[in-house]
């Protein structure tokens, strides 16, 4: 499965980190069906973070959304793109997801049917990590990474399989004794095992299939899924912003390798005052909602992927926004008047 794609034409419209909440996505999916009827836009792009709200329960659309995105592709095919986020990762190897003292992973889990897991995680399996235009803008979801540094670790991200390492981490299981190494693990972690896969998991068959779902997420660990994992989850410019700017030029000359020179970067991820930032000059932080301080300046970004884009305002021309009114906006609009790098 191919994890780097390019687009080489159309008109793209960017939506970033929706998190769960429905309504907002079905606003800017119908936003994108009606500039799709005006002949103003050809795909649909979302930078991942599809899912994991952090309100209460009853407000997390996380899996309606995710189906409903899996419809609109079925009729759209090719254009609707998504990429996989740092928040559907831990989905595919039986991870818990944390911040603070707030757990996402687990509500997901017990809010899917089985019928409905069956169709989302090989969606989610499927998802590529990054986008490249014409236009000279890639996408991805967290920003640029350290493994553009090295070749072979750059291969091995852009040809990434979850199912390979998956079966790594089968055959370590092969054999194993099951029982112990539950109750291993149920030490480590100061509960037992059964309690863990119900809070976790929403399962209590020691027969299920998914039943040691939280060993092979113990075990999950090899150079080329500590790669992935850095590439969904690091902070960029917040974690070391003197030597971003040098990752970032790395990473997009990586991607320009044996294709368009990408002079552009845009990505979701990190919060931002506003609908959107300029990192390291070169990099657009997109912010369509849930990240957007406060979540109502929230925009999204059309471009002409076959035209080249030379510069800031160039790329800045397509921010529009869902929440205030605009013009009828085309992937080269001019600027809302608000709008600021």
């Amino acid at each position: 499965m191919p994890r780097l794609i390019n687009i080489d034409s159309g008109r793209v419209m960017v939506v970033t980190d929706l998190h769960g909440a429905y309504t907002i996505y079905a606003r800017y999916r119908d936003r994108f069906l009606e500039l799709r009827a005006q002949g103003e836009v050809d795909i649909l792009l979302l930078c991942g973070d599809l899912i994991h709200s952090e309100g209460p329960a009853e407000a997390d659309g996380s899996v309606e959304l995710a189906l409903d995105l899996l419809r609109l592709r079925r009729e759209l095919g090719e254009g609707v793109i998504t990429l996989l986020g740092n928040h559907e990762l831990p989905h595919l190897y039986g991870m818990t997801l944390m911040k603070g003292n707030h757990l996402y992973t687990p509500r997901f889990e017990k809010t899917m049917t089985e019928a409905q897991r069956a169709e989302i995680m090989p969606f989610f399996e499927s998802l590529p990590f990054y986008i490249r235009t014409r236009a000279g803008v890639s996408i991805a979801h967290a920003g640029a990474c350290l493994a553009a540094y090295s070749p072979a670790a750059w291969a091995g991200l852009i040809n990434y399989s979850h199912a390979h390492e998956l079966a790594k981490v089968e055959a370590l299981l092969a054999g194993q004794d099951r029982a112990s190494l539950r109750a291993g693990m149920g030490e480590l972690s100061g509960e037992s095992y059964a309690d863990m896969v119900a809070e976790y998991l929403g399962l209590t068959d020691p027969n299920h299939p998914r039943y040691d779902d939280l060993l092979r997420g113990a075990l999950t660990t090899s150079p080329a899924f500590d790669n992935v994992w850095e590439a969904l989850f690091n902070k960029n410019e917040h974690e070391d912003a003197d030597t971003y700017p040098d990752t970032l030029t790395t990473f997009l000359a990586r991607l320009s390798e044996d294709y368009a020179l990408q002079s552009w970067l845009v990505s979701g991820h990190i919060k931002v005052r506003g609908g959107h930032a300029l990192v390291a000059r070169r990099q657009l932080r997109l912010a369509s909602w849930t990240h957007a301080i406060p979540n109502e300046a929230g925009q999204y970004l059309l471009f002409d992927a076959a035209r080249p884009i030379t510069s800031a305002n160039g790329l800045r021309a397509g921010l529009n926004s869902i929440f205030t009114p605009t013009q009828t906006p085309t992937a080269n609009a001019t600027p809302h008047p608000h709008s600021q790098l």
